[in-house]
């Protein structure tokens, strides 16, 4: 019996080419393994990691790029989760969308800004969920993992996935594995977490791209040579986590 699986997939985007990051985020997609439920993108990865391009690739939500996203997501029969500028009233969020076959089914607006992201987006207010064949997700975006709160809250919404998407710098690489580590710990739940390699407008990107068990061990992770990672989700690997280690428990009866 073939059991589903979650999937992390990085690559070095072409800032301002929205066209070829379609094209090699179709390209990785198709290459997963058939069990992959869904598989998780860096963060602004249809678009580039260089903020000084937010006005020009913004983009609605749903909208010609979601649709575009849309179609991969029917051909390879695999959801995607990937980063974008939002275009909404008037504002631009750094924003993850969840994609299936059928469309937008989530959005996300990041929550806290790194950096002179501030002076170009607007921060996203709260937790976004959605439902999938293998449980319920939360969606975070990169410096919003340095936050156990913001993770708490899907604790709280009882997620069994946590997915990052980020545009984490090579410099900052332990941070990212510990804290993606950390977060399935501390949560009780599967991290997956996808992050850029390469270098952008300057930025050097640290990759390494995970996914963490509820019991906050790698499961496994992408290599120089290999740009993605899947894992199985178990649903008794969770309760067994939750069983050792209750703090989902202790916070509501404490």
């Amino acid at each position: 019996m073939t059991r589903p699986r979650i999937a992390a997939c990085q690559f070095e985007p072409t800032v301002g080419d929205i066209d070829a990051n379609l094209n090699r985020i179709a390209q990785l997609t198709a290459d997963l393994p058939a069990a992959v439920e869904f598989a998780v993108f860096p963060e602004l990865c249809i678009t580039g990691y260089d903020v000084d391009h937010v006005q020009s690739t913004k983009t609605a939500v749903p909208g010609p790029v979601t649709d575009r996203v849309c179609t991969i997501a029917r051909e390879t029969d695999i959801d995607l989760i990937v980063g974008l500028p939002e275009a909404a009233s008037g504002d631009i969020y750094n924003s993850l969308v969840y994609v299936s076959s059928d469309g937008v089914k989530a959005t996300y607006r990041k929550q806290r800004l790194w950096g002179t992201e501030a002076d170009h987006f607007r921060a996203g207010s709260g937790p976004t969920t959605v439902e999938t064949p293998i449980g319920r997700v939360g969606l975070l975006l990169c410096y919003d993992l340095n936050f156990p709160e913001l993770a708490l809250a899907y604790s709280e919404a009882d997620c069994d996935i946590i997915a990052v998407s980020a545009a984490w710098r090579q410099s900052f690489a332990r941070d990212w594995r510990l804290l993606c580590r950390a977060r399935a710990l501390d949560q009780t739940c599967y991290v997956v977490g996808s992050n850029h390699c390469g270098s952008q407008s300057g930025r050097q990107h640290a990759g390494a791209s995970l996914i963490a068990g509820p019991r906050g061990d790698i499961l496994a992770q992408t290599t120089d040579g290999i740009p993605m990672a899947s894992a199985e989700v178990l649903s008794d690997a969770l309760s067994t986590a939750r069983e050792q280690n209750p703090v989902r428990l202790s916070r509501r009866s404490g």
